[in-house]
Formats: structure tokens, C-alpha cells, sequence
């Protein structure tokens, strides 16, 4: 396991594609090796060393097969450094940064940054426990009287919920692209981010009271007071819009989600940087291919 983020001791580790594969074959097999076809736990030696042969179906498996680093269009030390540039820095890098240091296209480093955006997605299943406090916010342009307030026609809409720990700061985030306000939008972000019965404090948006009415008992309202009442919530809104701009400039509505999990997967790894590489490596090599015409898609 490699742990930390001195770019002097990853070099040392990592000088060639070899020292990848290997870091890459202690993942897969641990050890233990089982056919992805038969499911045998004897091989013989592959074309490559990076290859293992099952011994009852003689097929001829990759370290890389049916993980993410299958079939990249680049060297594995060059996706390996993407990665620690990434992972190393508390900010992250704008893929035009990234393809300069690494020496690959802008379109090469912001394809491959997407597959590690895949990595980081936010897993539903690990909800927030409260009290968490819950607000939501636009990103874009904004677009004039005739279409404010609320419109989303040439804006995002980000829900943002975060717990409160008890000396007042903040604990883990969870954050989810809205497509509108509607109460039924909100109900289904706030239950797939929140514990079910765990108290929540919204501002007091009239979406909230029919949630509310709907039977979510939990949830709490209080007048905004332009942000005061939540202010230690809308601190780290604050905080996620200046890294979007800051550091990746641009941004699409279509990929907006991308960027929402990557923010999320760093805020709550804040306080375990020198293993955030490990733990995103370790994400990719046990998820399906994503193909590049996929990523592009998505």
C-alpha cells in the first residue's frame, strides 16, 4: 500500500510500468487467484508477467481485465501519475494542468479524469446521521429578472446536506443535482443523502413544509435570515463554489454530477489525504471497464 502524498517517495516506488503492474497485481489477486471465467485457483505463467493463466480453461487473463485501467490509450505510469497529481494536491488539478504535467492531451487527462470521477462516485448506501443541515444552491450565470429567482433554464441546482457535529462544524457532506425544486425532488435527494429519522434543519422554502407535511416529522424550518441561521452550511457552500471555479474554471451541466462527487469524496477524506491514492486505486480495480465512448456520454 502506498500511503502519502511525497512525490518524491510515489517516484520511488513507481519509476516504471512494471512497478505499477505489480502494485496493481497485489490488489487483484491478494494473494489468492481465481479465474474470472471458471472461477479455478491455479495458473500457470501468462504471455506477459503481468498475465496468469488458468490452468482448467487456459484463459490467458490481464492484471488490468475487467477493471477501470482496461484498455486506457495511454502508459500505465502516465495513469498512475494522473492519479497521485490528483489524489496528492487537497484541491485537485484542472485537466489542462494535469495533461501538462503528465504530458498527455487535454482531452486525454479530462477523459481519464472522468473514469476517476466514476471512481469517487458517492455511495448511496452510507447516509448522513444528524442533526445534518440542508440547503440548496444555484450555480451559472445569472440570467436577468425575467428568468430569476428560481429558474434552472440556464443554471444548476445542487442540494447540499451536511452534519453537524457538536462543537458547531462540520462533519461529513453529501450533495446531489437537483432537477427542479419540486417537493417530490427534494424528498427523494433528502432520503437517499439522510438517515431515515435523523433530524434535519431547512431553511424555510415552501417545498420543505409539504416534504414535511408528506411525512418526513424530522425535518425542522427556520426563517434564512439571508443564510445566518445556516451558517456554518452555507460556509462550505461557499467553500465548494470557489474550488469549482477556481480550480476547473469551466464546467457543464451535463458533467456537473462528476464534479459534485469529487468535491464530496475529497471534503470527507479531508482528515486521510495520504491514503485518498490507495483508496481510489483500489475503487478502480474493482469496478466494470468504462469505456471511452461511455465517459463521453455521461
Amino acid at each position: 500500500m502506498f500511503k502519502g502524498i511525497n512525490a518524491i517517495e510515489f517516484n520511488k516506488q513507481f519509476s516504471d510500468d512494471e512497478s505499477c503492474y505489480q502494485y496493481l497485481e497485489q490488489l487483484k489477486w491478494a494473494g489468492k487467484y481465481n479465474c474470472s471465467r471458471c472461477g479455478f485457483d491455479g495458473y500457470s505463467k501468462g504471455r506477459t508477467s503481468r498475465h496468469r493463466r488458468c490452468k482448467r480453461c487456459g484463459y490467458d487473463e490481464s492484471v488490468t481485465a475487467n477493471t477501470v485501467f482496461h484498455g486506457i490509450k495511454m502508459p500505465i505510469l502516465k495513469a498512475f501519475h494522473m492519479i497521485f497529481r490528483l489524489t496528492a494536491k487537497k484541491k485537485g488539478m484542472s485537466t489542462i494542468e494535469l495533461g501538462c504535467e503528465v504530458g498527455v492531451q487535454q482531452k486525454t487527462a479530462w477523459l481519464f479524469k472522468r473514469k476517476i470521477q466514476v471512481a469517487m462516485k458517492q455511495d448511496n448506501s452510507i447516509k448522513l446521521k444528524g442533526p445534518v443541515d440542508v440547503d440548496e444552491t444555484m450555480l451559472g450565470f445569472h440570467t436577468g429578472r425575467k428568468e430569476g429567482g428560481r429558474s434552472l433554464s440556464k443554471r444548476a441546482a445542487v442540494m447540499v446536506a451536511a452534519e453537524v457535529l457538536q462543537d458547531g462544524r462540520t462533519g461529513n457532506l453529501r450533495m446531489q443535482v437537483l432537477e427542479n425544486f419540486k417537493a417530490p425532488t427534494l424528498k427523494y435527494a433528502l432520503e437517499s443523502m439522510v438517515g431515515p429519522n435523523e433530524p434535519i434543519r431547512t431553511d424555510d422554502y415552501v417545498s420543505y413544509l409539504t416534504v414535511k407535511q408528506g411525512g418526513m416529522n424530522n425535518i425542522t424550518q427556520v426563517r434564512s435570515e439571508k443564510g445566518k441561521s445556516l451558517a456554518e452550511l452555507h460556509r462550505q457552500i461557499m467553500q465548494f463554489k470557489g474550488w469549482l471555479k477556481g480550480i476547473h474554471h469551466r464546467w457543464s451541466k451535463k458533467h456537473l454530477y462528476a464534479y459534485v462527487d469529487e468535491y464530496v469524496f475529497r471534503f470527507n477524506r479531508r482528515n486521510k489525504r495520504k491514503a485518498i491514492f490507495h483508496s481510489v486505486i483500489c475503487k478502480m480495480m474493482h469496478q466494470v471497464p468504462h469505456p471511452y465512448p461511455v465517459i463521453k456520454k455521461l
